[in-house]
């Protein structure tokens, strides 16, 4: 390519930009810094396109991508940071909610649990942004499908059962020994890289529990998912780790009914954990995972 055609080149690429800088003039002031990150965004990404209208800049760093989840109060998206590329799973208010003092709380209080747990099965909470209407945003590892949806694509085996509760016991451990209760196990918060069940994460720390408290203290009438929650957190009593074993038994009888296989240690052992006196359950998440080692060892020399 000649000297000449480069200089051709760069005049009309320079042409193309005062017409864009132009429009971008032309737009309202409350939307033209928007239209620059996306068109920003796109040049980082070398996409052709700008990113969905929908979509949004966080904290001059984090586009958002897609709203992945979108519950009663908050709602979660994917996002990639714009500097350095990387995926993450931003979680915030609902814009309705943004000035619900009691959401405020609760997520801040999420985020100093979530960043208080480092642990290769915990989701980690990476840090907490102000958007710009004053909602808070918990930024977090992305992971990858919920359980719930891996589920529905196909059956289990008794290998993937085992390394599923193998690998969410090691996680609760770490929970408890750090003085939280999860209170809200379930598929739906309980994340895989695609079907690698090795690599499972628990996430969502939103009603989770210093050992020894009740959701009252924190203006919950009741938190948690019915078919999870153990007799004692429906009925609002304080509550620990044994709590999260019972989560633990009716999440392993769901997995086991996604099998086409059976076995009868892991029955029982979802019976053991699902007794509704805290006492006749595992009284931690060792001894647990010591029960449940029978089973998988068993499935290992099959």
């Amino acid at each position: 390519m000649s000297h000449d055609l480069q200089d051709a080149d760069y005049e009309e690429i320079a042409r193309r930009f005062s017409h864009l800088r132009q429009a971008l003039n032309q737009s309202p002031a409350e939307t033209r810094k928007i239209l620059v990150d996306r068109v920003r965004d796109a040049l980082d990404r070398g996409e052709a396109r700008l990113g969905d209208a929908d979509g949004g800049i966080v904290a001059n760093s984090f586009a958002l991508e897609a709203l992945v989840h979108e519950g009663a109060l908050t709602q979660i998206h994917r996002a990639r940071h714009r500097d350095l590329g990387t995926v993450h799973a931003i979680k915030m208010p609902r814009p309705e909610h943004a000035a619900d003092p009691i959401l405020r709380k609760l997520m801040l209080r999420e985020a100093e649990i979530g960043m208080a747990l480092r642990h290769p099965h915990i989701a980690a909470t990476q840090t907490v942004l102000r958007l710009a209407d004053g909602r808070p945003a918990l930024v977090m590892e992305w992971i990858g499908s919920r359980l719930t949806e891996l589920l529905q694509q196909r059956p289990l085996s008794l290998r993937e059962v085992t390394s599923v509760m193998t690998t969410m016991f090691s996680g609760l451990e770490a929970i408890h020994a750090a003085g939280f209760v999860h209170c809200d196990l379930s598929p739906l918060n309980l994340l895989s890289a695609e079907d690698d069940f090795s690599r499972l994460k628990i996430a969502d720390f939103g009603v989770a529990l210093e050992a020894g408290r009740r959701h009252d203290q924190f203006d919950l009438a009741f938190a948690g998912r019915p078919d999870f929650a153990s007799p004692e957190q429906t009925a609002g009593e304080p509550l620990d780790g044994r709590s999260d074993l019972y989560s633990a038994g009716r999440l392993l009888s769901l997995l086991l009914r996604h099998c086409k296989e059976r076995d009868e240690g892991l029955e029982t052992l979802a019976v053991r954990l699902s007794e509704r006196d805290p006492q006749e359950r595992p009284q931690n998440a060792k001894a647990a995972l010591h029960l449940l080692g029978g089973p998988a060892k068993r499935l290992v020399e099959v």
